[in-house]
C-alpha cells in the first residue's frame, strides 16, 4: 500500500479524520497570511482572504481554540471596536528536517514556522540501518534539549542528495549508495514513529532560501546548489517547482559524459585540491572563507566557469528568473569568484539588450537542506 504521511500524523494535530487533514483550505490561507505578517490585525484579513467578517471571525476563533494562533491587543488607535493582532503560536507544533548529504547529516528542529536549532552528525559507512539508528539518537537528543518529545512533532521532512526515482526513493551519489533506490519514508517513519515527507536536498535548500534568505522578496528565482554534486531548485510563485518526475533543477543533466568533470561541483574541486598538495581535505573543509587564497582554486574556477555560464544561460532561456542564487555549501568567496566570471548570452537586437537576472550569494548557509526540509510538513498540512 502506498505510504501517505498524513496517515501517521498524531490525532491531536488533526482537524478532520475523514479525510485526514490538519487544516481546511481557508484555514491554511489564513495561517500562511498570519505567518508572513505576524501581528496583522484580524480586521485586515477580510479583504485578502475574500471572506465575510462572520466567516473570518469563526475561522479565527476555531484556530485560537486549537492553540494554533495567539491574540494580542492592537496598538492602533482607530475608531470602532478593537481588533486583536494575530500571530502563530510557536509551540503549537514542532517539525524536524533531516538532510542526507555526502559526509554529513544535518538536522533542524523548527517551531511553528520558526527554526529553533540546527545540528550535524557525520555521514559515514555503508549501513543504512546504522545511519538510521544514529539519526534516531540525534533526534532524541535534539528533542531532549528542548524538553520535547515525539508527541510534539507534527512531521519530519527528509531531504536526500540524489535524483528522485519514486515518491521517497532517490538515486544518490556513490558515497550514499546505501541510501539509493529504497523507499525511505516508510523505513525512517517506522524508526522515528513519525510521518515522513521526502524531497531532494537541493530543492529543500532552495525552499529555505525562499522563506528565510534572499528569495524573500522574489517570487521566481533559481537556486544552484553546490553540494557534493551540482544541482539546484526552481522556485516559482514562492514555492519549489518539482516538474513531472520531481527532478526540476537537476542542472547536471546539462552536461554529457565528455564534460561531466568540468561542472563546478565541490567534489570535483576537492579532487583538484587533493592533486595540488592537500590530500587530507574533506568537503567540510571547503566551507572555509580562506578558500579563494588556496593554491589551485582560482585555476579551478577558471576551468569550470564555462560550465557555470552554461547553467546560467540555460536558466535564462528556459525559466527567465529574476534572480539566480549560488548556494548549497559553497563558500561566499568562491561564489563571488563565479559571479565575477558570469557571462550572459545577451546579444543586442536593434541596439537593445534584454533583461537578465541578478546573481546573489545564498544567505542561508548553515544546514539549508535541513531547514527547508523542516518546512515541508508545514507546507503539506497547515501553510
Amino acid at each position: 500500500m502506498k505510504y501517505d504521511p498524513l496517515d501517521h500524523v498524531a490525532a491531536h494535530f488533526l482537524r478532520d479524520l475523514q479525510p485526514r487533514r490538519v487544516a481546511s483550505r481557508n484555514e491554511r490561507d489564513l495561517l500562511r497570511l498570519i505567518w508572513k505578517s505576524p501581528g496583522i490585525e484580524r480586521s485586515d484579513l477580510t479583504e485578502p482572504l475574500d471572506l465575510t467578517q462572520q466567516s473570518l471571525h469563526r475561522i479565527v476563533a476555531r484556530l485560537h481554540d486549537r492553540g494554533m494562533i495567539a491574540f494580542s491587543p492592537s496598538e492602533n488607535r482607530r475608531p470602532g471596536p478593537p481588533s486583536p493582532e494575530l500571530s502563530l503560536q510557536k509551540d503549537w507544533c514542532l517539525t524536524l528536517g533531516i538532510s542526507i548529504n555526502v559526509g554529513s547529516i544535518g538536522l533542524c528542529l523548527m517551531g511553528f514556522g520558526e527554526p529553533l536549532e540546527n545540528t550535524e552528525i557525520p555521514q559515514a559507512g555503508s549501513s543504512l540501518s546504522e545511519e538510521m539508528d544514529r539519526i534516531g539518537a540525534a533526534v532524541k537528543d535534539i528533542l531532549a534539549r528542548r524538553s520535547a518529545n515525539r508527541r510534539d512533532v507534527l512531521g519530519v521532512g527528509l531531504a536526500v542528495a540524489g535524483h528522485r526515482m519514486l515518491e521517497s526513493a532517490f538515486n544518490c551519489p556513490l558515497p550514499l549508495a546505501h541510501w539509493s533506490l529504497i523507499d525511505l519514508a516508510p523505513l525512517l517513519g517506522a524508526k522515528l514513529g513519525l510521518p515522513i515527507w521526502a524531497d531532494n536536498v537541493a530543492r529543500t535548500a532552495a525552499l529555505a532560501e525562499a522563506i528565510f534568505g534572499v528569495g524573500r522578496e522574489v517570487a521566481d528565482f533559481a537556486y544552484i546548489a553546490h553540494l557534493h554534486g551540482y544541482g539546484g531548485g526552481l522556485v516559482s510563485g514562492g514555492m519549489p517547482f518539482r516538474g513531472s518526475f520531481g527532478n526540476a533543477g537537476e542542472f547536471s543533466v546539462l552536461f554529457g559524459q565528455h564534460d561531466y568533470e568540468e561542472r563546478p561541483a565541490p567534489s570535483l574541486l576537492l579532487r583538484h585540491l587533493h592533486a595540488n598538495g592537500r590530500p587530507d581535505l574533506t568537503l567540510k573543509d571547503l566551507k572555509s572563507e580562506d578558500l579563494a587564497q588556496w593554491q589551485g582554486v582560482a585555476e579551478w574556477v577558471d576551468r569550470v566557469a564555462p560550465a557555470h555560464n552554461r547553467t546560467v544561460n540555460a536558466l535564462c532561456a528556459v525559466f527567465d528568473p529574476a534572480l539566480i542564487v549560488l548556494g548549497g555549501e559553497l563558500p561566499h568567496s568562491l561564489a563571488r569568484m563565479l559571479i565575477e566570471r558570469t557571462e550572459f548570452n545577451n546579444l543586442p537586437r536593434h541596439g537593445a539588450l534584454r533583461d537578465v537576472p541578478k546573481l546573489a550569494v545564498a544567505e542561508v548557509i548553515d544546514a539549508p537542506g535541513a531547514i527547508g526540509a523542516a518546512l515541508i510538513p508545514l507546507f503539506e498540512t497547515v501553510l
